[in-house]
């Protein structure tokens, strides 16, 4: 198997004060109080978090490749507040691996998106560094990772497979900037023997998360030699259409 994907998240830590007071006032199990407690106090954290990390962790997986293991195929990792949960041994279930880092929750919400960025580097690297120690990984392609990353300056950007114009004088590319709070989809159109750019129109902007944006990635297709669109992947009644100047 190949280790295809890095997830970053917060774990929840339940507020037993308000739960013992909606059990009391809702007349609510310790289940349904712990899920409201999750719903209203801790959700909308985590998934803003969630999609902070993912142009990081994207990117990080992207230039990793394929890595081929024989324990895991995904490594969660777990940004914890609580000192002693960092010490525990990573554990495997069913090709998934649980590791546990510490992170400063406060000082990270007041960050530049930035620095974020590199926070997030660093809770790979800490992630990682557990799971290659207790499995006797090789770190060095995780090592040349890192570096990367840094010298690209924690940008990522990539481009979609290009399409050629029917009259093959053209084609169009899917050009994507990654960030923290968004993801940036735009179209670009290029001379086919020059490469020289024609056009390039923003699309749409999306969260950053793979489960709001993949989806909408669907069919590039030229619909005349100066006309071009992206077709949602799902809702085929939903395209982007960009028309070359004239």
């Amino acid at each position: 198997m190949y280790l295809r994907d890095i997830g970053l998240y917060l774990e929840y830590k339940p507020n037993k004060e308000y739960i013992d007071e909606v059990m009391l006032t809702q007349n609510l199990t310790k289940e349904e109080a712990m899920r409201l407690d999750y719903l209203e106090n801790c959700k909308d954290f985590h998934v803003l978090f969630g999609d902070q990390v993912r142009c990081i962790a994207r990117l990080y997986t992207d230039i990793l490749g394929k890595f081929k293991t024989e324990e895991t195929k995904k490594i969660n990792i777990y940004c914890v507040t609580d000192l002693d949960k960092i010490n525990s041994v990573p554990k495997t279930a069913l090709g998934f691996t649980d590791v546990y880092v510490y992170i400063d929750l406060e000082s990270y919400w007041k960050l530049s998106n930035m620095e974020k960025k590199k926070v997030v580097l660093g809770k790979i690297n800490e992630g990682i560094i557990q799971v290659a120690n207790h499995y006797s990984w090789d770190i060095s392609p995780f090592n040349r990772v890192s570096k990367e990353i840094m010298d690209r300056n924690y940008v990522n950007e990539y481009l979609l497979k290009p399409k050629s114009s029917p009259d093959r004088k053209h084609k169009a590319e899917i050009f994507c900037q990654h960030d923290i709070d968004f993801i940036t989809i735009s179209m670009i159109i290029r001379e086919r023997k020059s490469n020289e750019m024609r056009k390039s129109e923003l699309l749409f902007k999306d969260r950053p998360h793979e489960l709001s944006f993949v989806q909408k990635l669907g069919d590039l297709k030229w619909i005349s030699n100066r006309e071009v669109t992206l077709t949602h992947r799902y809702n085929l009644r939903k395209k982007w259409t960009v028309k070359m100047d004239e």
